[in-house]
């Protein structure tokens, strides 16, 4: 069976908070979280990976996990899942910068969106990240003083919720960071447990797996076919049933066996 991908992962990340209920609840709870207001709906939202550069081919194009336009501000989110470093600063950096600059030509720059980075990371960031969320405000070299409070960044330690004791009725942000560091289905239920948008969030990232084991299995029998190899369809029935996470259904549209083969399959299992 191909790996799960859980919430740390930046691709499942992404499948998961792009649905748009699901992606304001997080933000709702992370502005609870940080005693900040969180005025507005989410209006649209981009695609995760949505082309950030200007019209200039020449420019680098920028990448973003997902960014969402709200009517008080700009949210964009990015997920990562090794160790933050400098270059993973510089990169979240280069996409707020990015966002806050290409607002709409029409708009006068005094009317720009406020645009707020939330990063999720784990490791301590220049041995300062010490919180679970973690400010950062641009200042000028010699005044000290705050250049421009509508560009905000924050850094948000998923890998700190270990060392907090768990509740049942603690913050609800804190049970999303428990269930983005989660390291098994079991474990998420755990902390969603009766909570609709959070079981949502399982479900979704369920339904990702699902596709991506479709998608890779098809992938490995069509490489097989064109270097004309017969690939053995039961073994993979077989492989796919022992793990227990795809539907039957599913099983037959990736191996083209029948249900009562692979019911036949399932039998010789038990």
């Amino acid at each position: 069976m191909e790996k799960f991908d859980y919430l740390t992962d930046d691709l499942a990340f992404k499948q998961v908070f792009m649905h748009k209920e699901i992606l304001e609840d997080l933000i709702t709870a992370f502005f609870e979280y940080v005693g900040k207001d969180n005025n507005g709906k989410i209006i649209t939202e981009l695609i995760p990976n949505a082309y950030l550069s200007g019209d200039n081919k020449k420019y680098r194009s920028y990448y973003g996990d997902l960014t969402a336009t709200k009517e008080d501000g700009i949210i964009s989110i990015e997920m990562y899942k090794d160790t933050f470093n400098k270059d993973s600063y510089n990169k979240s950096l280069g996409y707020l910068c990015r966002l806050y600059s290409k607002q709409e030509k029409r708009i006068q720059p005094s009317k720009y969106k406020k645009v707020t980075s939330i990063n999720f990371i784990k490791g301590n960031y220049k041995r300062i990240n010490n919180e679970v969320v973690n400010g950062y405000s641009f200042k000028g070299i010699i005044s000290n003083e705050e250049i421009n409070d509508n560009i905000v960044m924050y850094l948000v330690r998923y890998d700190l919720v270990e060392e907090i004791p768990y509740k049942k009725d603690e913050e609800r942000f804190i049970r999303y960071l428990r269930i983005i560091g989660s390291r098994s289905v079991k474990e998420m239920k755990k902390y969603a447990r009766g909570d609709k948008v959070m079981e949502e969030t399982i479900k979704w990232l369920r339904e990702w797996n699902i596709e991506s084991d479709r998608i890779n299995y098809q992938r490995r029998i069509e490489e097989a076919e064109e270097r004309g190899i017969e690939m053995n369809k039961n073994d993979i029935a077989k492989e796919l049933l022992k793990d227990g996470t795809l539907p039957i259904e599913k099983i037959m549209s990736i191996t083209k066996l029948s249900e009562k083969e692979i019911n036949k399959i399932l039998r010789k299992l038990k």
